[in-house]
Formats: C-alpha cells, sequence, structure tokens
C-alpha cells in the first residue's frame, strides 16, 4: 500500500478527507494526519511517505516551505496541495514545485477527490522511470507510454527533470529521439466528446491506446521522433531531423507527416485533429520554449476552426467570422420579434463582436454566452414564447471546439426561436393553466401534486402530459424558470447568491442551487455574475 500523509491545521477539514474516501480502492493508506508543517516534515524524514497532501497556509511551517524541503530531498514523493479559492495564485506557484494537483478545500466532492487519487495511482506506477522490469526485461509498450509520458511532463511542466537527465532517459530506453533540429507538433482531437460517444468511450481509455498506437506506427514509418500523451485532448509529436539541414524542407516534410496522421484519423475516427507547429530548434533544453510556440500556434484554432495545421508565422484569418456574424446581423426573424431599443441592443452586440475579434478568447466565449442569454430573456419577455426558455443551448456551446462551432450553434439556436414563434406551441388548457401556476409561486415550495391539484388533475396524468407538450419534465420547466429569474438577480441586484437561491424557490441547500446552475449556464452564480459585469459595457 501506498503511503499518505494528509497535512492540514483544520481538524474538521483533515479528519473529513481522511475518512471519506475509500484510500484502499487507491492501494494506499493515511499513515499520519498532521496539524503542521512542522510536524508533517519531522514525520516526512522518518516515515518517508509516497503521498501528501498539504494545505498551503499553516501555523510552524507553511504547505509552500514544506513542499519545498521536500523537493530538495526527493522528488518522487507525490504531493497535492489543499487549497481555497483566494489562494489559487500559491497553488499556481506550488504547481512550479512539482505538485501533482491541487484540490479546492470548501467545494471538493468525492468524485473530483477520486479523480486526483486514480491520477496519483498511476503516477506512483510510473515511478522508476527506466523502461524494464524488476527483473530487467524490456517493459511493454504500454507502460512504456506511461513512463514516457511521466518523464515529458516532469521535464516539460514540472521542472522535476532537467535537460540532461531527460537526455539521459531517451538514450537509456531506446527512444528514436535525435535532439538535432527538432520540431515540437502539437495535436489536439478536435470534438473529443463526439469521439467518446462514438467509441463508448466515456474515460477515453481506448481512445489514448489507440491514438498513441496510430501515432506510434506513423512516427516510425518516417523515422521521425516520437509521440507522448498529454492530456485527453492533446498529444505532442517530437521530430527530429538529424540528417535534413534545409528548414524548408523540414517545414514541408513535417507538413507532410501532418497530413499523414490527418488522414488516418479521418479513416479510423470519423474525426478530424489540428496541430501546431514549433520552429526547427537543437537539444532538448529548447523543448519547453518549442512546446510553448506550438500551443500558442494551435491556439489560433479557436478562431478559425478545426483541422488545420498551424505553424508559428501564421497569421490568423478572420474572413469566416465576419461572415457568421453578417449572418446573424441578417437575422430578421429573430429582430422582428424584439421592441425597437431591444433591436439596437442586438445590434451592439454584434459590434462588440466584431471588435473584439481575434484579441482575448475569455473575453470573447464570455460574450457568446451572454448573447444568447440576452436573446433569450428578451425573446421570452417579448413574445412570451416558451421555446426561447425550453432550448438549453450551454451544452452544445460547451462542447464547442471553435470559435465558428460557437456561432454555428448560436446561429441554430436563433433558426429554432424563429421556427419556434412561427408555429407557436399548442397546449392544453390544463398545461397552460399549469405554467401560469408556476410562473407565479415559483418562489414558493411548489411540488408536481401542488400545481396538479390546482388544475384538478392528478399526479401521473399531469406529469405525462407536461412531457407530451413541452418535451420536458415538471421539474425540470420548473427548475429551468427558477435559473432565468435567478439570473435576473444576478444581474439586476447585489444580493448575495445563496439569497437568491432562496428568493427564487430553492432551498436553503445552497449547493444544489449551484449544481443546477452550473448545468444550465456552465458557469457557478457568482462566475456567471462576474463574467456578465465583465462584458456589461457592450450596453454603454
Amino acid at each position: 500500500m501506498y503511503k499518505v500523509a494528509i497535512v492540514e491545521d483544520e481538524m474538521l477539514v483533515r479528519i473529513g478527507l481522511k475518512n471519506s474516501v475509500d484510500w484502499a480502492k487507491f492501494d494506499m493508506e493515511v499513515v499520519a494526519d498532521l496539524p503542521d508543517g512542522q510536524a508533517a516534515w519531522e514525520h516526512y524524514q522518518r516515515e518517508k511517505p509516497d503521498v501528501v497532501i498539504t494545505d498551503i497556509r499553516m501555523p510552524k511551517m507553511d504547505g509552500m516551505q514544506l513542499i519545498e524541503r521536500i523537493r530538495n530531498q526527493n522528488k518522487s514523493t507525490r504531493i497535492v496541495v489543499l487549497s481555497c479559492l483566494e489562494e489559487f495564485e500559491l497553488a499556481r506557484k506550488a504547481m512550479g514545485l512539482g505538485v501533482s494537483n491541487y484540490i479546492l478545500k470548501l467545494t471538493m466532492t468525492e468524485p473530483e477527490i477520486e479523480g486526483v487519487l486514480s491520477a496519483l495511482k498511476e503516477e506512483l506506477q510510473q515511478q522508476g522511470g527506466r523502461p524494464v522490469s524488476a527483473e530487467g526485461t524490456p517493459l511493454a509498450s504500454r507502460d512504456l507510454d506511461l513512463i514516457k509520458e511521466k518523464m515529458l511532463k516532469d521535464f516539460l511542466f514540472y521542472g522535476i527533470l532537467s535537460p540532461a537527465e531527460f537526455q539521459s532517459f531517451v538514450s537509456q530506453s531506446g527512444l528514436k529521439l535525435s535532439p538535432a533540429r527538432l520540431v515540437a507538433c502539437l495535436m489536439e482531437v478536435d470534438h473529443i466528446h463526439q469521439v467518446k460517444r462514438k467509441f463508448k468511450d466515456e474515460h477515453g481509455h481506448l481512445i489514448k491506446m489507440t491514438m498513441l498506437n496510430i501515432l506510434s506506427e506513423i512516427t516510425s514509418v518516417h523515422k521521425r521522433g516520437e509521440a507522448f500523451y498529454i492530456d485527453e485532448t492533446r498529444y505532442l509529436l517530437l521530430l527530429h531531423y538529424d540528417d535534413v539541414h534545409s528548414e524548408q524542407t523540414i517545414g514541408q516534410d513535417t507538413a507532410a507527416i501532418l497530413h499523414h496522421i490527418q488522414e488516418v484519423m479521418q479513416t479510423y475516427f470519423s474525426g478530424s485533429v489540428s496541430f501546431g507547429m514549433s520552429g526547427v530548434h537543437s537539444g532538448y533544453k529548447a523543448l519547453p520554449r518549442m512546446y510553448a510556440d506550438a500551443e500558442r500556434a494551435l491556439a489560433r484554432k479557436f478562431w478559425t476552426g478545426a483541422g488545420q495545421i498551424f505553424a508559428g508565422d501564421d497569421k490568423t484569418d478572420l474572413t469566416g467570422l465576419h461572415a457568421q456574424l453578417a449572418e446573424l446581423r441578417a437575422c430578421t426573424s429573430i429582430k422582428a420579434m424584439l421592441l425597437p431599443a431591444k433591436q439596437k441592443e442586438y445590434e451592439r452586440y454584434l459590434d462588440y463582436f466584431a471588435s473584439a475579434l481575434g484579441e482575448n478568447r475569455k473575453t470573447v466565449e464570455t460574450l457568446v454566452y451572454q448573447f444568447v442569454q440576452w436573446v433569450s430573456t428578451n425573446v421570452y419577455e417579448d413574445n412570451q414564447s416558451e421555446k426561447a426558455l425550453l432550448l438549453n443551448i450551454t451544452e452544445q456551446l460547451e462542447q464547442c471546439d471553435s470559435l465558428p462551432d460557437m456561432l454555428q450553434q448560436v446561429q441554430v439556436f436563433l433558426s429554432e426561436i424563429a421556427e419556434e414563434a412561427h408555429h407557436r406551441l399548442h397546449m392544453s388548457d390544463e398545461v397552460s393553466k399549469a405554467l401560469q401556476y408556476m410562473k407565479r409561486h415559483y418562489h414558493e415550495n411548489i411540488s408536481l401534486q401542488t400545481v396538479a391539484d390546482h388544475v384538478n388533475l392528478s399526479f401521473s396524468y399531469l406529469s405525462n402530459l407536461f412531457k407530451k407538450e413541452l418535451q420536458i419534465t415538471f421539474v425540470d420547466y420548473l427548475n429551468r424558470y427558477r435559473i432565468e429569474r435567478a439570473k435576473e438577480l444576478l444581474i439586476s441586484t447585489q444580493m448575495k447568491s445563496y439569497d437568491i437561491a432562496v428568493q427564487v424557490g430553492f432551498s436553503p441547500e445552497y449547493t444544489y442551487f449551484s449544481k443546477v446552475f452550473k448545468k444550465m449556464t456552465g458557469l457557478n452564480p457568482n462566475e456567471f455574475r462576474r463574467q456578465w459585469m465583465l462584458g456589461a459595457k457592450v450596453d454603454e
């Protein structure tokens, strides 16, 4: 069993974490729970636990000092940081000291903790670095892939390995990689949610193995380097050209390899992959900078769309985005549903979109969510179109890889609202009365039985009628209506979010309100308010 030490000065958090997890499930046992960094350091020197889970702010010795001391003595101990949201910057600094992960104390859930521990177990199983078994026999290719992944990340992201140590690993493991004239190519699997659904692979294990097999085979055929797993959407190709001196030729050969990979992915996965390419550099010392260059190049995918190869000197082509905005501007069916003053606001949103293109990604993503929320709320208010409320676009937007994808979903969303406005929902008198009652009493503790009694129908009959006419359950409709009202209060008042939860009819248990809100908007209530305020200048 791997030995775990928990270091936390808040006793309830410490004991709660110790007792709420099935540690044996991860081949772990908690051998110590300690109240401060000094006690933890003394325990560490005696017992050398495999895992240390530590708070940052503690008496006697804080978590940062503890982590530094452990790292000075041992680079292989796995460390997880417990932090509060306001300590996030400190947690990020801790990551630079080789911390494996962090857990937010106030919001941690059992599934989140188990996800962290599962990743820790995998890291611990990879410890050792050499691709041979205890008997000196070669490891299976899957074991080598895991070790390659760990060693690369320890070098690139955590600073645990030096360039010389990484080079030593490459030599000892027999990787087909030379430090001469290297190109880093960061590959991203487009529309990963669709790929997972197609292969019925929720956790992505099958996809990972398949991707690595394909990439390994192609790099072997071209005799140009190695492939590494980064995360469920990204893989890194390190290609070397020690026999080629022309950078133009290197660029052409690299493009040919990447096109080959795209063709195979299209054939096998019926999907696409995108690439960001670095320039040509020699020596493993340059790899962190090359990775950053490839990542910056790949970031252009958000603006121009999936399935492309981006090089460091490419310019971002925004022509397609301007064309999509022109289509939204020409959407007269939606504008006709708005009052004249609201039509001007609609135009201002699109003007702000146009001015923000190619700038800050987060700002534009926030603007997309604000725009669909604004359209939904205003069309609903002005036309009493139930469809504007029932359509949930958030999930579709969350699964988009790029801004062109997001704007396409917005276009579909507007078309569906316009179509519904044209044909209207035909509701029975009973459902219409039920909706009116719910809108008057949503802030109260109402139930399906309460509403059924009001419209003189049985509980089960009204439930079936609801699903048949609105294609949604009573509870889902009530929650969505309450969330719409909560959004209005978040935007227009300074009320605390937990007071708003009660105001719109959720129980005093704030966690449930927050979960429902995030499911429907992609953000928790406080994030929604912050991001809305950041984009408020669109209405100026």
